[in-house]
């Protein structure tokens, strides 16, 4: 099925792609044979990778984003570890310590087979990561892909795999990468210059996408000045920051070499994702505006089994 649709979306991409472009040239008038051949030509499958901005931007973000981990391991080991009841929907209650036990600490003790497929919690009624320590008394429940909850959360995270993919393959700028909720899939918007996605690039996405390999995914809260400084080289970032209400508490996540703004909250690591793929490509414009920058939209899908791609 992935196959089949990998195929009409090559041959409705490209048809779509060389009749815009005869259409643009023969509507335009270049004042030279340059720009003509700039508007018309078609997308080379392996662009040059902006690397001067992977090299920039990269190990910057990762040591801001270290520093600021290590700072608040640091704050929450110094707080009082006080016991805490958990609530299960079942009504039994099991004994955690405030800022230490995490919701994967209590599927663990509950079996094995819990622990390897609970993607996501969800702690008095808000989503909560598996590894993120517990506050205080709660209502714990857990969610594996057989849940809205825990697909939505296994898409989203499968976007972040995505992005790092694109980032690194094209030293591309991030936008936003959210799951379709109560859809299939999810897409991941960028900013790749003169550069047009399409099928043709999906294998090397793909390949990308596979090195990103049981890389956990964690979670730091940040300051406003802090986020701008972390994304200062990524302007889409830089406006959602500055739009976001003077309340909101700001969350960055990492997974590997990527660090993203982002609310999250996450699967526990990468390995959960068997199997990845990209669907299809398309244009979109920046928040939905024609009148602002062009950008690309990569589809794909993930399960925690890789037979279900076929």
């Amino acid at each position: 099925m992935l196959q089949c649709a990998k195929i009409l979306a090559t041959l409705t991409f490209n048809c779509r792609r060389v009749s815009s472009q005869l259409f643009r040239c023969q509507n335009t008038k270049p004042s030279s044979a340059t720009n003509l051949r700039r508007i018309c030509a078609m997308p080379s499958p392996n662009p040059v990778k902006d690397e001067e901005y992977l090299i920039k931007v990269i190990p910057k973000r990762i040591s801001l984003f270290q520093s600021l981990q290590s700072e608040q391991q640091a704050r929450l080991q110094s707080l009082p570890h006080d016991p805490i009841k958990i609530t299960l929907p079942d009504g039994s209650v099991k004994e955690g310590k405030r800022w230490e036990t995490s919701p994967m600490d209590i599927a663990q003790g509950i079996s094995k087979s819990l622990a390897a497929n609970a993607l996501i919690s969800m702690v008095n009624g808000v989503l909560w990561d598996m590894t993120r320590p517990l506050e205080a008394d709660c209502d714990l429940k857990l969610f594996t892909f057989d849940s809205d909850e825990g697909r939505d959360t296994f898409w989203h995270s499968s976007a972040h795999i995505l992005g790092q993919a694109i980032e690194q393959q094209y030293g591309c700028k991030l936008c936003i990468g959210p799951c379709t909720t109560r859809g299939e899939g999810f897409y991941y918007d960028a900013f790749y210059g003169d550069l047009g996605l399409n099928p043709d690039h999906f294998k090397s996405i793909d390949s990308e996408a596979d090195k990103a390999a049981k890389q956990p995914f964690e979670r730091i809260e940040v300051t406003r000045d802090q986020a701008l400084e972390m994304f200062s080289d990524n302007n889409f970032k830089v406006e959602i920051i500055n739009d976001l209400p003077a309340d909101k508490t700001i969350t960055v996540y990492r997974c590997g070499p990527l660090v993203d703004l982002c609310r999250g909250p996450h699967i526990p690591n990468t390995s959960f994702v068997k199997g990845f793929g990209c669907l299809k490509a398309s244009s979109a414009y920046w928040r939905g505006n024609k009148d602002r920058e062009s950008l690309q939209r990569v589809y794909g899908i993930s399960y925690p089994d890789k037979k279900r791609l076929k």
